[in-house]
């Protein structure tokens, strides 16, 4: 269940009835939180509590539950997070486009929060391209530790922040990270006996011959890295970087079509 925001979207028992209903159908519950300043004022002159507090006081903090955003918390609020095991669904891109922030994700996952990778919506992210989600999810939380950096002579104890995101831990959150949070316990590793859902990128792109191991291309480089195949369950999907069957010319037609439409609405 997904309510847009809970600070928002729904009246605290309508919020507890949704968080009841979902643990007694089996299902996740999910929402936007603490994306900026706003969340903090609004909680508290509304409820006299920091947004995650809101959420304990409603039933919707746990295992079972994830936001996205996460970008400003306070010290006790991303404790609280770890000790329920509530995730994130980190969106780096929309954050920035929007001059939300960046969300501490060293904090999370040190405090016990399961970390995964989100593109928000449409009207903050046209392109929503998990490839470019994991470049940027990678540079800036490099960028955001180096910004913490302080000179020696100020009790500074670190040069920058290079050491904040390897590649790994960003295709680790891309991956294993969202399995765990969607609750996919067969998804999201390859070990013998796991689903085999796979993404299988190219690594002939020229702007990766110089690296020292090319396999990183897709994440380091950024841009769009091409498909030799993704696999769901062992079904292919795509090949050679394109879906058999999708007839991209309608679809454009399509698309430019509802775009009219929608602008043709809003000048009325």
């Amino acid at each position: 269940m997904a309510p847009t925001t809970v600070l928002h979207s729904a009246p605290g028992a309508q919020l507890r009835e949704m968080a009841k209903l979902a643990r007694q159908l089996g299902i996740r519950l999910h929402s936007h939180l603490s994306e900026t300043v706003d969340y903090l004022d609004a909680a508290r002159q509304k409820f006299a509590m920091t947004p995650v507090q809101f959420c304990a006081e409603h039933d919707w903090l746990g295992n079972d539950v994830w936001f996205a955003h996460l970008v400003k918390l306070l010290p006790e609020e991303i404790a609280l997070l770890g000790r329920t095991g509530t995730g994130i669904a980190h969106c780096p891109q929309s954050n920035g486009r929007l001059g939300s922030g960046i969300a501490d994700l060293l904090a999370l996952e040190q405090a016990g929060v399961p970390v995964s990778l989100g593109v928000d919506g449409a009207a903050s992210n046209e392109a929503a391209d998990m490839q470019s989600e994991a470049h940027a999810a990678w540079l800036l939380q490099r960028a955001r530790k180096g910004m913490l950096a302080q000179p020696r002579y100020a009790g500074g104890t670190f040069e920058g922040g290079a050491d904040a995101a390897t590649v790994e831990d960003v295709v680790r959150w891309g991956s294993a990270g969202g399995a765990q949070i969607l609750g996919l316990a067969q998804s999201g590793t390859l070990q013998v006996g796991m689903q085999a859902d796979l993404a299988i990128y190219r690594l002939d792109d020229p702007r990766y011959f110089g690296l020292h191991d090319m396999a990183i291309g897709p994440v380091a480089c950024g841009g769009r890295a091409a498909l030799k195949a993704l696999l769901l369950n062992g079904r292919p999907i795509v090949e050679d970087d394109a879906i058999p069957g999708l007839d991209l010319d309608a679809m454009r037609h399509d698309a430019l079509a509802a775009v009219r439409t929608l602008q043709q609405r809003a000048a009325v």
